[in-house]
């Protein structure tokens, strides 16, 4: 997720729209059209008993150790299981996991997600583990790119909605409940990773997880999950792991900058510290150098001195030791505080609610963008920069998985204003006053919401910055 990333995301976005519209430039604006999804649900009231329902093993459940190791031998059974003449393709897989159940091979579908019994038997065990530490010795081995075996924990993901599935269609709801809530534990722990791919993924998770929470909705006795679904964190995946390991991954992989400031480098050693910074953030540093190359380099270098120097003393330097640093030094120093501040700028935001931060998000991604403005693209410009993540988009991701929770939420505070009003529902979000109604996260403020007799259309719209599956749509139809 380093700057690279994005551009290569622009240059996907920019193809994509080429080759859509190129020919058709002067049509009008098309309008978004957003994700919509159809809903036919029953009235029903809070549980008796209003907790029984929960996303996560019991305290009494659970057992002492570490669920990551187990997660790895689940994801190697499966592996295995999945191995030979009977194995299942990733598109036969997504094909099940997006269809409805009705529109399923079923008695195929059961015989290949029975083959995978141990696996989810295993998989039960894990999530029970009381804690979730995933052990990188990143502090001596520094950042992996790819935290092992990611693909493969999205495909037992696929498996454990699948399995859900079959079960809410059989009326096996306490099973479904007990799949869904390992789903949930899986994709919450592998999201609480020590970096943003692993988070990212760990979203993906829970967001196919989630989704299957629709199809229970829909049963026409299915418990209500208002509660079971207001226990889960606000942010269901942290991300405060990734944020601390991502904040000091550079000082892990160029640990000479922690006494940067302590120890005066030669020139020669600043442009050892610039190679080993631009070859960690992907450029090629080995390609062929000439002589106009290592020309505009040195220009790039002189040039940044004099506004380098002007920054130190400006910060609290004096004068005269700057002056006596060798000019690299005095750049990489400058380059180092530039980059704690952008830094700073940008992680600090992703600890608060998007609807405030947002703002504050778009500023730390015009910063960083400056710096590229300023330099050129060149990788000397300030390679620690070019480390920093895409904080702005994943904090979007966050909110997006946080908002299809609080929709559910809105759906079942929905579901059980019918059931205490004779089957009928609210005419608007503000007469449910039995539970908290939750806000949309994007906005900040409540959902859309439209009753139209025994149906209602409950949205959260596109946000500016989002695409067409940004947006959710629930077209509600009361039995």
């Amino acid at each position: 997720m380093t700057r690279n990333v994005r551009g290569l995301w622009a240059l996907t976005v920019i193809a994509l729209a080429l080759s859509a519209g190129l020919a058709r430039a002067a049509d009008p604006p098309q309008r978004k059209k957003i994700t919509t999804r159809s809903l036919q649900v029953s009235a029903a009231r809070e549980p008796r008993f209003a907790l029984q329902y929960r996303f996560e093993p019991s305290y009494l459940d659970q057992e002492a150790g570490n669920a990551a190791f187990l997660y790895q031998i689940v994801v190697a059974q499966m592996m295995q299981t999945n191995s030979g003449n009977e194995a299942l393709d990733g598109d036969t897989l997504n094909q099940w996991y997006r269809d409805p159940v009705e529109d399923l091979p079923l008695e195929k579908v059961r015989g290949a997600i029975t083959r995978f019994e141990h696996t989810f038997r295993l998989l039960q065990t894990a999530v029970r583990r009381q804690e979730c530490t995933w052990e990188y010795p990143i502090r001596k081995e520094g950042v992996p790119y790819v935290s092992p075996l990611l693909n493969e924990y999205r495909m037992l993901t696929r498996l454990v909605a699948i399995k859900a599935k079959l079960e809410m269609h059989d009326g096996e709801m306490a099973a479904a409940l007990k799949t869904l809530q390992a789903g949930m534990s899986l994709a919450r722990d592998v999201g609480a990773g020590p970096n943003y791919v692993q988070h990212l993924v760990g979203l993906a998770m829970a967001a196919q997880t989630v989704r299957q929470l629709e199809g229970w909705i829909q049963k026409p006795d299915a418990p209500n999950l208002y509660w079971a679904l207001s226990t889960l964190p606000d942010r269901l995946v942290d991300i405060r792991p990734a944020l601390q390991t991502e904040s000091e991954a550079v000082l892990a992989e160029l640990p000479e900058l922690r006494t940067l400031e302590q120890t005066v480098l030669s020139n020669e050693q600043v442009m050892d510290l610039w190679k080993r910074a631009a070859t960690w953030v992907g450029y090629d540093t080995d390609r062929p150098r000439t002589a106009l190359d290592v020309t505009g380099d040195i220009t790039l270098m002189m040039s940044q001195y004099p506004r380098a120097k002007a920054s130190l003393v400006e910060h609290g330097y004096a004068r005269q030791t700057v002056e006596t640093w060798p000019v690299l030094y005095a750049i990489v120093v400058d380059q180092y505080q530039q980059f704690r501040a952008i830094r700073d700028l940008v992680f600090k935001w992703t600890y608060m609610p998007f609807a405030q931060a947002r703002d504050g998000l778009m500023q730390g991604e015009r910063a960083v963008s400056g710096i590229w403005k300023y330099s050129h693209g060149s990788e000397l410009a300030n390679p620690f920069v070019d480390t920093l993540p895409a904080a702005y988009r994943i904090a979007f991701l966050d909110t997006r998985l946080a908002r299809d929770v609080a929709m559910l939420r809105t759906v079942e505070a929905i579901r059980m204003y019918a059931a205490d009003h004779n089957g009928k529902l609210p005419a608007s979000l503000a007469d449910i006053t039995a539970v908290p109604v939750p806000q949309d996260p994007f906005q900040g403020r409540a959902f859309r919401y439209e009753a139209r007799g025994k149906s209602a259309v409950l949205e959260s719209p596109i946000p500016p910055d989002g695409g067409p599956r940004d947006g959710l749509r629930y077209e509600i139809t009361l039995r």
